[in-house]
C-alpha cells in the first residue's frame, strides 16, 4: 500500500496503539508485584479471549478457514502473542519499564529484514532505512536521558535484553504472518490469534509457575486492565491496521512507545526527563515522518522554457 492511502483513521488508531501499548509497560511493572510472569500472561490473555468471543458472536465473525488459516492463527497466537507476553513480564523484573519499551524500536527493524524475505512488495527503500536509523537514534537518547542507578546496571545484564529481543522477533513474525493471510478478516485474525494466546500461556503457567495466592483488588484490577485495553482492544486495531496499511507502517508505533513509556512513567511516578529523552523525543518524531513520507525532498521544477519560434 502506497504512503499516499493513509488515512486519518489509520494514524489515530496508530496513535491508540503507541498510548495503550505504552501503558502497558508501566501496568506490567506495577502487576509483577502480585503476580509471577507467565500468569500475567495467562490471566489478561483469558480474560481478553473470553472477550473476543462474545464481541465475536455478537458481530458474528466467522471463524478462521482451512488450515492456512488455523494454523496462522495458531502461529501468531502462540509464537507471536503468548511467547512475548511471557518473556517481556520475566525480563521486566530485572530492567525499567522504559528499557522494556525501548526494546520494541527492535520492531520495525526486524520487520523490515523479514520483509525483504517473506513481502517483496514492501520493498527497504533509502528514505524508509534513513528514517528507521533516526528512530533508532532516537530511543537510544531517549532510554540514555534516563540516567538511573537502574536503567544503568539493567545494561549489563544480558538475559532480559536476550528475552525482550525473542519477544520481538515474535511480534515482528505476527507482521509478516499478517499480511500472508489477507482474505481473513481482522476480526477473525483477532479472535483466533486470542483464543491460541490464552491456551498457550495458560498451559505454560500451570507447568512452570505456581498458582497466584492471595493477591490484592490492585494487582487484579492492573491485569484486568493489561486485559481489556492493551490486549483485546488492541488486537482488533493491530489487525485492522496489518489489513489496510503495511506491516512496515504499524512497526513504526514501536519507537513511539518507549517514549509513551516514558512519559507516563514520569506522570505516575515522578521520573525526571531530562533534555536529551527531549531531543531524543524529537528523533523518533522525525524517523517516523520521513520513513512514511510526511517530510519529503521537494524536487526542484525544470523551468519552462517557450518553444523556438518556427519558420
Amino acid at each position: 500500500m502506497t504512503t499516499q492511502s493513509r488515512t486519518f483513521g489509520d494514524w489515530i488508531f496508530l496513535l491508540l496503539l503507541v498510548l495503550i501499548w505504552g501503558s502497558s509497560f508501566t501496568a506490567i511493572k506495577f502487576a509483577i508485584e502480585f503476580f509471577t510472569p507467565f500468569w500475567i500472561a495467562a490471566i489478561r490473555l483469558t480474560i481478553a479471549a473470553i472477550l473476543m468471543i462474545l464481541f465475536a458472536i455478537w458481530r458474528r465473525v466467522p471463524l478462521p478457514k482451512g488450515k492456512k488459516q488455523w494454523l496462522a492463527c495458531a502461529i501468531m497466537g502462540g509464537l507471536g502473542t503468548a511467547m512475548p507476553f511471557m518473556l517481556i513480564n520475566y525480563a521486566s523484573q530485572f530492567v525499567s519499564s522504559s528499557i522494556a519499551g525501548l526494546m520494541m524500536a527492535t520492531v520495525p527493524i526486524q520487520v523490515m529484514l523479514l520483509s525483504l524475505i517473506f513481502l517483496p512488495a514492501e520493498k527497504a527503500t533509502p528514505i524508509r532505512l534513513l528514517g528507521l536509523f533516526c528512530g533508532f537514534l532516537g530511543v537510544a537518547g531517549v532510554i540514555l536521558g534516563n540516567g538511573s542507578e537502574e536503567a544503568t546496571a539493567a545494561a549489563f545484564s544480558l538475559l532480559p535484553f536476550a528475552l525482550l529481543v525473542i519477544a520481538t522477533t515474535g511480534y515482528a513474525s505476527n507482521g509478516m504472518i499478517s499480511r500472508n493471510v489477507l482474505e481473513m478478516p481482522a476480526m477473525t485474525k483477532s479472535l483466533g490469534v486470542l483464543f491460541f494466546a490464552a491456551i498457550t500461556a495458560t498451559i505454560c503457567a500451570l507447568i512452570f509457575e505456581p498458582l497466584p495466592q492471595a493477591v490484592p483488588w490492585s494487582g487484579w484490577s492492573t491485569v484486568i486492565y493489561l486485559a481489556i485495553l492493551p490486549t483485546w482492544a488492541t488486537t482488533i486495531i493491530l489487525y485492522r491496521l496489518l489489513d489496510n496499511t503495511t506491516a512496515a507502517f504499524v512497526a513504526q508505533s514501536n519507537y513511539l512507545i518507549p517514549a509513551a513509556s516514558i512519559v507516563f512513567g514520569a506522570v505516575l511516578f515522578g521520573e525526571r526527563l531530562t533534555v536529551l529523552q527531549f531531543v531524543g523525543f524529537g528523533l523518533i518524531l522525525f524517523g517516523v515522518a520521513v520513513s512514511e513520507g510526511v517530510i519529503r525532498r521537494r524536487r526542484k521544477k525544470k523551468r519552462q522554457y517557450p518553444p523556438p519560434p518556427s519558420g
